[in-house]
């Protein structure tokens, strides 16, 4: 898991089990940029989709903090769920609801435009070994879901197949940490070890390091290790100490406070600070403060929450031996359960796409939250922001995050000055590293300007 590509391609967190080798590893948001060129020059005249007459809000401001009153942290509830309706998210007021995003529109997009689409992803099967996908956009004037191909046992997927998201899991975790500074339940500039204890030196890294990829953590236990332990026995269910335990005695990543490098590391033990505070488990914080008030129900915390049917098993025979395809989990009780915090969720693309859409449109978490997770560093490993990364693709920024771990790739893309979401998933472990996903997600894109023909 070391280098930039951890959530994307490290071990740590999405990059799953493997037989022990290294690669070289290459930033996302860099593969995503030159998957774009290489799209603009195949394609004749297309051009990104014009923004919205309403312009696209600049989230400004930072999150609450709460100093520390006490030596050890005060364990409370989180705050109660949204009383809005589910159709209807609404965060707590701040002043900003004119800053949020319009609802998408219920109505399907216009049959070429989802003819063209469709045709795209029936395109992609085979290519790079991956036999299936699915896909799914979500636009302030309708969404779009399909599917192609069959998962890794020879079924068919369809548009509502559950997939693990791998590294994608960090926007959940962050949108809750934040939900929770918000309603000073977490002071973001504290030590992390204000609330937990760590097994190694944490040197005083802060929340708001760990969550930004700044607190020079050791990196995440490496594949050669955790492999065999997850083959050896996938009924265990580990534990995030067991991640972090594993992981305490491994080489340094980047430098406290300093520029970013993306390890999964940092949000197993952001998962733990929830779980601290809240007194239950980061499964059921993320469901009642982000997933229920959204009305997402497709969204699941492994290994907590067992993902519904119908499931995309994992392709083998790279990572046969941590896929248990009767164990209800993605794709299998021990592999989901090492993800966490980092990569431990699952969901099925529809879901994915509309989370990312009221996600940065403002309708989960406070606009001005939202800027502190897009503000991103672009020097950083990612462009890393907040549990987002971030780029500049054709003049336009592109927020999101990708994932590639236990046998399963993941994109979700938003352009914030289009208010659009496109989300990529493949039962295929490493083509969010390659260049794969992050060039269909933009080919997706650029369908929806370029239209049918």
């Amino acid at each position: 898991m070391n280098g930039p590509w951890h959530g994307i391609g490290s071990r740590g967190h999405d990059a799953g089990p493997r037989p022990p080798r290294r690669r070289t590893r290459t930033p996302l948001f860099a593969v995503v940029a030159v998957a774009a060129i290489a799209l603009a020059a195949c394609s004749s005249g297309a051009t990104s989709p014009a923004a919205s007459n309403d312009a696209a809000p600049v989230a400004t401001g930072a999150a609450a903090t709460v100093v520390p009153t006490s030596a050890a942290p005060v364990v409370t509830a989180s705050p109660a769920a949204s009383a809005a309706s589910p159709s209807v998210p609404a965060p707590a007021s701040s002043g900003t609801a004119d800053a949020r995003w319009p609802l998408p529109a219920a109505a399907v997009l216009p049959q070429a435009t989802t003819a063209t689409l469709q045709s795209l992803i029936d395109g992609w099967v085979g290519t790079a070994g991956i036999p299936g996908v699915a896909a799914a956009v979500v636009t302030p004037d309708g969404s779009w879901a399909g599917a192609a191909g069959v998962d890794g046992s020879g079924t068919p997927i369809v548009a509502d197949s559950a997939f693990a998201l791998a590294s994608i899991t960090k926007t959940f975790v962050a949108a809750e940490v934040l939900s929770l500074a918000a309603a000073g339940k977490i002071d973001l500039d504290a030590p992390v070890t204000y609330y937990v204890d760590l097994p190694f030196d944490a040197d005083g890294a802060t929340v708001r390091q760990l969550a930004t990829m700044t607190s020079g953590f050791p990196q995440f236990v490496p594949d050669e290790t955790l492999q065999p332990l997850v083959a050896g026995d996938l009924q265990r269910t580990w534990t995030a100490r067991d991640i972090v335990d594993a992981s305490a005695d491994q080489p340094r990543v980047g430098t406290l406070g300093e520029t970013g490098r993306y390890n999964g590391l940092n949000y197993v033990v952001l998962g733990m600070v929830v779980e601290k505070v809240t007194g239950g488990s980061l499964a059921s914080a993320i469901r009642r403060d982000l997933l229920s008030p959204a009305g997402l129900e497709r969204i699941w915390t492994q290994p907590d929450e067992k993902p519904g049917q119908p499931q995309a098993v994992a392709v083998a025979p790279a990572i046969a031996d941590v896929v248990d395809a009767e164990s209800g989990y993605l794709p299998s009780l021990a592999a989901a359960s090492t993800g966490r915090g980092g990569a431990g969720m699952a969901a099925d693309a529809p879901s994915l796409a509309r989370w990312g859409y009221l996600l940065y449109g403002g309708r989960v978490i406070d606009p001005t939250l939202v800027g502190t997770m897009t503000a991103g560093d672009l020097a950083a490993d990612n462009g890393y922001g907040f549990g987002t990364m971030t780029a500049e693709i054709y003049g336009a920024t592109v927020v999101g995050h990708a994932g590639d771990y236990m046998g399963y790739s993941s994109m979700l893309l938003v352009w914030p000055e289009t208010r659009t979401a496109v989300a990529v998933l493949a039962p295929k472990q490493g083509v969010s590293v390659d260049g794969t996903l992050p060039g269909w997600v933009v080919s997706l894109y650029q369908a929806l300007a370029v239209g049918p023909g």
